[in-house]
C-alpha cells in the first residue's frame, strides 16, 4: 500500500488539513445553484482580482473547468489550437469532442509551450470542408513538460496572432500558483494575456475538491450555463470554498518548498546513467528510461511503500506536495538506485 507521506503518483493526493476542516466547520453556506452561497461568492470575487478578470465561477473539477471553457469559447463544429502532450488533449476523455463537439488541432508542446509560427502555419483555411478555429488552448505549468512555466515573451507572440485571428486564448492552468510561486510574479503576469484562466484548488494548493474559472461577466454568464448543462452546479458549496480560502491564505506560501525538495531529488538523481531526467522549475520531476521498464520501476517502488506514475514504458512522473517527507525522498532515492537495470 502507497504510504500518504510518499505518495509521488500526484499532488491530487494531497489530503486537508486539520486546520481546512476547521474552515469547513466554520464556513457561512446557501445555495450556490442559486447564486446565495456567501462563501463560494468570497472565493470567486478573489479569485477575480487575483487574475485581473471581472468574474469566476466554482466547480467540481479541473477537467470540467476546462470543457466549459471550450464550450463557452468555441461553437460545435469549430476546432480547438492545443498542444499535443496537453492535459486537454491527452487525459481528458477527449469531452472537447463527445461533449462539446469540438474538434482538435495538436500542435507540437514538447518545449511546453505553443510555437507561434507552426500555430500560424497550421491555422485552419478557407476552405468551407475545413473546420474553424474556436480557441487556443494553453498549459501552464505543463503537466508532462514537467512543471515547466509559459515564458512570457512566447505567451505575447501567442496573444498577438489570436488578437489578429479573433480567437481567444483558454489557459489551463491547474497549477498556475507554482507559476506564480517559482517566479515570484503574480497571477497577472499571465493572465492578462488570455481570455479565460482554469485553477486547481485540489492539487497542490490541498483542498480535498474545487477549481475555479475566470474570464469576463459574459463569459462567466454563459460559463454557468454550459456548468449546470455539465452537472456540475453545487448546493452549499461553500464547505469546499472555505478549503479554498484557506488554501490561498496558508498553503501558497509553502509551494517552494515542495519546488525545493523537487530539485533536491534531481540532483541527487542526476548520474544515474540509465535515467534522462527533466531539469524541474516547479514541482514536477519527470523522467526518462533508456529501457522500456517504467511499469516495473513503478511496481518496484511499490512494493516499499512508495507511489510514483509511469505514463509509458519509457516516461516516469513524481510530483512533489505537502504531504511528502524527506524521509520519503530518502526511501526514494534509495529504492530507485536499488532497482536493478
Amino acid at each position: 500500500m502507497i504510504r500518504q507521506d510518499a505518495d509521488f503518483r500526484s499532488d491530487t493526493v494531497t489530503k486537508p488539513t486539520q486546520a481546512m476542516l476547521q474552515a469547513m466547520v466554520n464556513a457561512d453556506v446557501g445555495d450556490d445553484v442559486y447564486g446565495e452561497d456567501p462563501t463560494v461568492k468570497k472565493l470567486e470575487r478573489r479569485c477575480a482580482e487575483l487574475t485581473g478578470k471581472e468574474e469566476a465561477l466554482f466547480v467540481p473539477s479541473g477537467c470540467m473547468g476546462n470543457l466549459i471553457a471550450l464550450m463557452c469559447h468555441a461553437r460545435p463544429g469549430q476546432a480547438v489550437l492545443a498542444g499535443k502532450l496537453s492535459h486537454i488533449h491527452q487525459y481528458e476523455l477527449g469531452s472537447y469532442a463527445r461533449l462539446g463537439g469540438l474538434s482538435m488541432i495538436a500542435l507540437n508542446d514538447e518545449s511546453g509551450w505553443l510555437d507561434p509560427n507552426e500555430l500560424s502555419d497550421r491555422w485552419p483555411g478557407d476552405a468551407y470542408y475545413l473546420p474553424e478555429a474556436g480557441v487556443i488552448a494553453i498549459e501552464n505549468t505543463h503537466n508532462v513538460g514537467g512543471g515547466l512555466v509559459y515564458p512570457l515573451d512566447a505567451l505575447m507572440e501567442l496573444r498577438k496572432l489570436s488578437l489578429e485571428r479573433e480567437t481567444p486564448i483558454h489557459m489551463d492552468g491547474a497549477r498556475i500558483w507554482h507559476a506564480s510561486a517559482a517566479c515570484n510574479l503574480p497571477l497577472t503576469h499571465w493572465t492578462q494575456h488570455v481570455d479565460s484562466v482554469m485553477m486547481c484548488f485540489s492539487k497542490g494548493m490541498g483542498a480535498p475538491v474545487g477549481s475555479i474559472l475566470v474570464g469576463s461577466q459574459s463569459f462567466i454568464e454563459r460559463g454557468r450555463i454550459q456548468r449546470k448543462l455539465l452537472g456540475g452546479g453545487m448546493r452549499q458549496a461553500g464547505l469546499l470554498a472555505a478549503c479554498c480560502l484557506h488554501a490561498l491564505d496558508h498553503e501558497f506560501a509553502r509551494l517552494v518548498e515542495c519546488h525545493r525538495l523537487c530539485q533536491h531529488v534531481h540532483e541527487l538523481l542526476s548520474d544515474v546513467q540509465w535515467m534522462d531526467l527533466t531539469t524541474p522549475p516547479t514541482n514536477i520531476l519527470m523522467t526518462r528510461l533508456k529501457e522500456p521498464r517504467a511499469f516495473e520501476l513503478e511496481q518496484h517502488l511499490a512494493r516499499s511503500g512508495i507511489g510514483v506514475l509511469a505514463f509509458d514504458a519509457h516516461l516516469l512522473r513524481m510530483v512533489f506536495h505537502r504531504d511528502i517527507s524527506e524521509k520519503a525522498v530518502d526511501e526514494l532515492i534509495g529504492a530507485i538506485r536499488g532497482f536493478v537495470v
